[in-house]
């Protein structure tokens, strides 16, 4: 388990803290004393687990499209979704199926070697453009993610691009405006996992380090020693800043690719539930000042495997393998 900010602040204090002086008089046990004084106890936080009665369910969109959804999107690769946007995006889907990188992370050696998007023009007019990969990479990915990371007001796409040689990498898309019309064009990449065959999955997008700018999160290699990590949104490169062991959001070989929450709780940063390797167990973890993480409670065992995590209010709402399903509160 991390160790809790307020507790490295209380070793540093025995560390510097004078043997004489004030203080000598009381001895060793005053010294303690009066570190542990220094700040108030940390608010006992930590997850509960609930059953749940009802399957668990997303909340949907919660908006109605921008446009109907395009013909060309009914030829979008297998098993994928095509995404709906808010802004100047509005669908977004994976096409150009292709087997020349076979790696079955999702279950299907079938990826997809383009993206497509409906955006608006500067007219105003709606037009399909397409981003097409060239033969040493592919799309390794099923669900586009659509977020305006910039806050600017026009929406990016966020998607899983792997490499022949040098495996998966996280890339944000945008839309350019230019004299022959809108294009899909790339606005930064992470890290290469850094070989063929190696895998990442998105957790989602927060201000995890509270510097006002929004970051992204992923689990770094999920089924073979999982790291979670947080990267830095610094065109043309997005550059991590924390990572976490012990951790996954993803079982080999399963097409379900939402495996983590994030929580915002009020008046603190934003929290990652997340399982461990095993998948028998949640951590709920915070990247706190100044610079490290906080696990909230203890790692929090579970009575079965876990498939899916749903966000809820506070926490998420969690299938089994068995098909039981759990409801998980972070509490303040």
């Amino acid at each position: 388990m991390a160790m809790s900010h307020q507790l490295l602040s209380r070793l540093a204090c025995l560390r510097r803290r004078p043997a004489r002086g004030p203080l000598g008089a009381l001895g060793a046990w005053g010294v303690l004393l009066a570190c542990l004084a220094l700040q108030p106890p940390a608010v006992a936080m930590g997850l509960t687990v609930t059953p749940h009665a009802a399957a668990c369910s997303g909340s949907g969109a919660g908006f109605p499209p921008l446009q109907p959804m395009p013909s060309q999107a009914a030829e979008r690769l297998a098993d994928s979704q095509a995404v709906a946007g808010r802004h100047d995006l509005a669908w977004v889907w994976l096409g150009s199926p292709t087997l020349r990188y076979p790696h079955r992370a999702l279950g299907s050696p079938v990826h997809a070697g383009s993206v497509h998007a409906l955006v608006r023009s500067r007219a105003g007019e709606w037009v399909v453009v397409e981003r097409v990969l060239p033969l040493n990479r592919v799309y390794e990915d099923r669900v586009p993610r659509i977020v305006d990371l910039d806050r600017d007001g026009s929406e990016e796409v966020v998607l899983i691009e792997a490499d022949v040689l040098r495996g998966a990498s996280l890339v944000v898309l945008g839309v350019d405006h230019g004299a022959e019309g809108p294009r899909l064009a790339e606005r930064a990449r992470g890290p290469f996992v850094g070989s063929s065959f190696r895998w990442l999955n998105p957790v989602g997008v927060a201000d995890f380090d509270g510097d006002g700018q929004l970051d992204l999160a992923s689990v770094v290699t999920p089924h073979i020693g999982g790291v979670l990590q947080l990267l830095h949104v610094r065109p043309p490169a997005l550059l991590p800043f924390a990572s976490a062991l012990d951790v996954s959001n993803h079982r080999m070989g399963a097409l379900e690719q939402e495996l983590a929450v994030i929580v915002q709780l009020p008046g603190q940063r934003p929290a990652i539930v997340l399982p461990d390797m095993t998948r028998r167990a949640l951590h709920a973890l915070r990247w706190d000042a100044p610079g490290q993480w906080t696990e909230l409670g203890d790692l929090k065992p579970l009575p079965g495997v876990v498939e899916r995590l749903t966000p809820l209010p506070q926490g998420a709402c969690a299938t089994l393998a068995d098909g039981r399903t759990l409801r998980i509160t972070l509490s303040p």
